[in-house]
């Protein structure tokens, strides 16, 4: 490690160099969907990952993608990312130099080098990668059974260390595990036969009906409620908070600026629902983000999402309040994500355009 440090350190000086000499070795360039290629077995799929997708051409500039360059023997020796974000701006470049059975791969942005990775192979298997970056260092050992990645051990600086464990069938990865001390934790696990997506998706609506309301009834207001926001991040609608307003609450948010009447965060009165017991919701969460690492936009499984999050809305807002806690006449029940970017199509898939006519006249919208 303290040699790959050393190098590290170095590379600063090397970037002109790396770059002329692993794009002298480009066959063909090819364009990827996000996140592109990585050797690292099951680097993806702890984070609910998919490789990229090859593309026939280049997509607009408002799209995050990579240009890879692979030698002659098929190996990628440069790998370039443009974010869609900065218009179709390069940011980052990676070049990678195959020496026999070990890999090493130097990263780069505008401001000079981020990591140096050494990756080590014996018989075509890779058995370890040492990494280190701006921010520190990492390991990662490898280990097989039948050809087939079994165990991963992970430490980096700083946290604690890791094990993830794989299995797999006929039919390819069955489950991995995460082991963190003496926590465990899934991080993936193939459906099981038969499963049907929308089918539990409205499963899991109805146990949002039932928990909701006991969640709402925990709220700590100084007066009638005027609205409960379900707040998520875009990326995981099905990972939400309760957040409360009254009515004079609201009228003072409005008083500054007509979103920040709708906006969770600047809600004084929250509370949590214990989501985690719903049966099915880790793997529906999971389908989800799968759903959204295969999409070239990245927002199938958000919407998926976010639909049923207004589904479970439309109908506590025709339920009657009055044995849970103090309402107003108008007291409105809405999921919106933290940005407020899904603010105004949720508010229309929740309520009936009467009263969303009447929030407009009283100039809530």
């Amino acid at each position: 490690m303290s040699d790959l440090a050393a190098r590290f350190g170095q590379l600063a000086g090397e970037y002109d160099s790396r770059k002329e000499a692993a794009t002298a070795l480009v066959g063909r360039w090819d364009w990827y969907t996000w996140p592109g290629l990585d050797l690292r077995p099951l680097h993806f799929e702890r984070d609910l990952l998919k490789a990229g997708r090859r593309l026939a051409a280049r997509p607009p500039v408002d799209r995050d993608v990579l240009r890879i360059g692979f030698d002659v023997d098929g190996h990628a020796v440069v790998i370039e990312e443009y974010s869609g974000f900065l218009n179709g701006r390069l940011y980052y470049e990676t070049f990678v130099s195959h020496n026999g059975d070990v890999v090493e791969a130097a990263h780069f942005d505008a401001d000079g080098p981020i990591y140096l990775h050494e990756y080590r192979f014996v018989d075509g298997l890779m058995r370890s990668v040492d990494m280190v970056a701006r921010g520190g260092w990492g390991r990662e050992l490898y280990e097989y059974s039948g050809g087939r990645i079994s165990r991963v051990e992970i430490e980096h600086n700083g946290r604690a260390p890791s094990v993830l464990t794989a299995e797999h069938d006929d039919r390819g990865l069955v489950r991995l595990v995460e082991v963190v001390g003496r926590r465990s934790e899934v991080r993936y696990e193939r459906p099981p036969p038969g499963f049907d997506l929308e089918a539990v998706c409205r499963t899991i609506e109805d146990a949002f009906l039932s928990l909701i309301p006991d969640a709402v009834a925990r709220l700590m207001l100084d007066g009638p409620a005027a609205c409960v926001a379900l707040s998520y991040y875009r990326s995981d609608a099905l990972s939400f908070e309760l957040h409360g307003a009254t009515e004079d609450e609201r009228a003072a948010l409005a008083a500054i600026d007509t979103r920040a009447a709708w906006s969770p965060a600047d809600f004084e009165a929250s509370t949590d629902v214990d989501l985690d017991d719903v049966e099915s919701v880790r793997l529906v969460r999971q389908e989800l983000a799968l759903l959204n690492a295969g999409d070239l936009d990245a927002n199938t499984g958000s919407e998926v999402g976010r639909r049923l999050l207004c589904a479970v809305a439309a109908q506590l807002n025709l339920r009657d309040w009055s044995d849970t806690l103090p309402v107003a006449e108008d007291f409105v029940v809405y999921p919106v994500d933290l940005e407020l970017v899904d603010l105004e199509r949720n508010l229309a898939d929740c309520l009936p355009p009467d009263r969303l006519s009447q929030l407009r006249e009283r100039g809530l919208l």
